[in-house]
C-alpha cells in the first residue's frame, strides 16, 4: 500500500515523480500536489500555454487540469507533496481562500517564486516528512506525527501565499475576475457544454464581451480555451484507456463518433484512432 493510501499524503522526488507525471503523452493527476524546483527547470504545457518553472518556484497542480510536460534541464531538483484532498479537509486548516487564488494563478501559467531562504525551510520540512513517511522504524504514533508535520508544511505554505494574496488577491481586476469564473465553469461544465454563449450567460455579460476580455488576459478567445479543454480531454481518454472512439465521443458529449473525430482532426490534423495509434508501438 502507498503512503498516499495509507497516510493520505506522499513524497516524490526527482529520481520518481515522473512515475506520477508522465513524460511523453498529456496526464490528469490523480491528486492535488504541491511542486517545487530547488535547482533546473521544468517546463509544463497547462491548457493554453507552457508554464515553466526554475529554481526556487512552486505551483500547486490541480486533478481537473490536464498537463503535458515539454522539458526537464539535467540539473532538475524536485519534491512532489501529493495529498489526497480529504485529508487536507480533516486537518481543517484554514487557507482556502489562498488555494483558490492560488487555482488562478496557475491558470495564468505563472508560477510562485520565492526567497531562497523560505525554500530552504520548507524543503528542511518536506524532507523530515518524508523521512517519517519512509522510515520502516515501528512508531507508535507515526499517523499522528505525520498529521502534525504536514500541518506544519500546510501552514508554511499558507504565510507564503499569503504574503502574495494580499498584495495580489485584493487587487484582482474585474476582467481577470471574469476569466477566472470562466475557466472554473469551464472545468465543471466542458463535458456537456461547448459554447461561448453558455459560459457568458453564467456571467450574465454578452458572448462578445467574454471573448474580447479572455482574448486580453490569455491571448486566446474563449472558443480557442474550450477547444483546448476538450482536446486535452480527448488525448487523455484515448492514451490512458483502451474505450473505443465511440465511447470517448460519448463522454466528451459530442452526438456522435463522426462528429467527435471530425472536431478532434480539425484541430489536431490526425484522427483520434491515428493518435492513439502514435501511443501503441
Amino acid at each position: 500500500m502507498s503512503a498516499l493510501e495509507k497516510f493520505g499524503v506522499e513524497i516524490f522526488t526527482q529520481h520518481n515523480i515522473f512515475e506520477r507525471i508522465s513524460a511523453d503523452k498529456p496526464f490528469r493527476p490523480e491528486n492535488p500536489a504541491f511542486i517545487f524546483i530547488k535547482s533546473g527547470t521544468i517546463k509544463l504545457r497547462q491548457h493554453f500555454s507552457d508554464l515553466e518553472l526554475s529554481a526556487n518556484m512552486f505551483m500547486v497542480t490541480d486533478p481537473q487540469t490536464i498537463y503535458e510536460m515539454v522539458s526537464v534541464s539535467g540539473d532538475f531538483q524536485s519534491r512532489m507533496v501529493s495529498y489526497k484532498r480529504e485529508f487536507i479537509s480533516a486537518l481543517s486548516l484554514k487557507f482556502n481562500r489562498l488555494i483558490t487564488y492560488r487555482y488562478f494563478r496557475q491558470q495564468m501559467n505563472k508560477g510562485v517564486p520565492f526567497p531562497e531562504s523560505e525554500m530552504e525551510v520548507v524543503w528542511k520540512s518536506v524532507n523530515f516528512l518524508k523521512y517519517i513517511l519512509d522510515s520502516e522504524t515501528e512508531m507508535l504514533y507515526k499517523k499522528e506525527m505525520i498529521e502534525h508535520l504536514f500541518s506544519v508544511f500546510c501552514y508554511q505554505m499558507a504565510g507564503i501565499i499569503s504574503k502574495e494574496d494580499n498584495n495580489s488577491m485584493n487587487q484582482m481586476s474585474r476582467q481577470e475576475e471574469i476569466v477566472f469564473v470562466f475557466l472554473t465553469d469551464l472545468a465543471e461544465h466542458h463535458l456537456t457544454e461547448k459554447t461561448v454563449e453558455f459560459y457568458a450567460e453564467r456571467q450574465s455579460i454578452t458572448t462578445r464581451h467574454l471573448s474580447s476580455v479572455v482574448k486580453s488576459i490569455t491571448g486566446k478567445s474563449a472558443s480557442q480555451i474550450i477547444a483546448l479543454i476538450v482536446m486535452n480531454e480527448a488525448k487523455v481518454l484515448l492514451n490512458s484507456s483502451n474505450k473505443p472512439v465511440s465511447e470517448v465521443s460519448s463522454i466528451l458529449g459530442f452526438s456522435d463518433q463522426y462528429a467527435f473525430s471530425h472536431f478532434f482532426k480539425k484541430h489536431l490534423e490526425v484522427s483520434p484512432r491515428q493518435y492513439r495509434h502514435q501511443f501503441e508501438s
